[in-house]
């Protein structure tokens, strides 16, 4: 079962609770990518590391939507 996790200007992503995997897709439903593996143990520290800074970095959502746009 997918879980929207974030849906922001451009970008957005799905969570699989039971595996762990990433749906990334942008929000025209053009081009989408499936991490698992590596890919989303990656992008999952990547997240880790954005919510650990500090205001006001993490508020605006663009730093998550620059990492889905590399993997896109």
């Amino acid at each position: 079962m997918m879980l929207s996790q974030y849906s922001g200007i451009k970008y957005g992503y799905c969570l699989e609770v039971e595996t762990g995997h990433y749906l990334l897709f942008d929000n025209k439903y053009i081009t989408h990518a499936y991490l698992q593996g590596d890919d989303a143990r990656i992008f999952r520290n990547e997240l880790a590391i954005i919510d650990e800074l500090k205001d006001p970095e993490s508020k605006t959502g663009l730093l998550i939507e620059n990492i889905i746009s590399l993997y896109l």
